[in-house]
């Protein structure tokens, strides 16, 4: 049996460390009054429109982090370890950059496809994913809220095909870390609530405005893109228009979705 080795544990606990720090500055920015212009919603919407507590999510976050735990051993056993340590080098790097590159893709695909099916299944949607949708108004520690099984179908199954479909383990040490904290980082900014990302990027980039359509309740059969690239949902056709407006009273912002085939210069 392969042993867990440090690397192995980096790429485990990093990203884990990284979701609370910087769900944590987001949670800070959310309650500083200058980001206020920024908000998708307004934190009395966050409070009730929610339909689990806080004090859940964050129990269910942490339970899904000791799964993530617990499937680094198993996928250790899976590759059978790295082998022998060696010496990094400029083209090792180059291959791993290319590497994350590609479990990247793969992984935003098959969270795609999963969201989709999900969605398409009533009995996938009622017994698994209808969890998540009880945060309607998405805040950045609830990203990863969900059914277990849920997390281990789409989380734990589809990190692991992509780091193995890339040949990330024969990368040096610290590229698959690179690579989960990448998805963490995207996960939180995707359910944060602060529209940051600029106006040009939301055509190719996720980010909290287009997921956030999703959550709303003439969005949740559009918008599957999960993670990096909405170009899922242009090609497949479940792309839902919407614009990004400025809130009565110039307090925050709103979503306004718009019909499938139009088209915004907004979004």
């Amino acid at each position: 049996m392969a042993a867990v080795t440090v690397e192995d544990s980096v790429a485990a606990v990093v990203p884990i460390v990284v979701y609370w720090a910087y769900s944590g500055v987001h949670m800070a920015l959310g309650h500083a009054r200058v980001m206020d212009k920024y908000r998708l919603n307004t934190k009395a919407e966050e409070d009730t429109k929610n339909m689990v507590s806080k004090r859940a999510v964050l129990a269910n976050v942490l339970m899904q982090h000791a799964m993530q735990l617990a499937a680094v051993a198993v996928l250790t056993v899976v590759r059978g370890g790295r082998g022998g340590a060696t010496t990094p080098s400029t083209t090792s790097y180059l291959r791993a950059a290319r590497q994350i590159a590609v479990a990247v893709v793969v992984f935003d695909a098959y969270r795609y496809a999963w969201h989709r099916l999900a969605h398409g299944n009533r009995f996938i949607y009622r017994h698994l994913h209808s969890w998540h949708h009880r945060i309607v108004v998405p805040y950045a520690f609830g990203a990863i809220y969900g059914h277990p099984v849920e997390a281990l179908i789409a989380d734990t199954a589809g990190g692991s095909l992509a780091i193995l479909a890339s040949g990330l383990p024969s990368s040096p040490p610290g590229a698959t870390a690179v690579f989960l904290t990448l998805c963490t980082v995207q996960g939180i900014d995707n359910h944060c609530g602060l529209c940051l990302l600029p106006r040009r990027l939301r055509w190719v980039w996720n980010g909290a405005a287009h997921h956030g359509v999703h959550h709303l309740p003439r969005g949740v059969r559009h918008n599957f893109s999960d993670l990096f690239f909405v170009t899922w949902d242009r090609v497949f056709g479940t792309h839902l228009p919407y614009a990004v407006e400025e809130r009565p009273g110039g307090e925050g912002l709103l979503l306004r979705t718009m019909p499938p085939k139009a088209s915004s210069k907004n979004n």
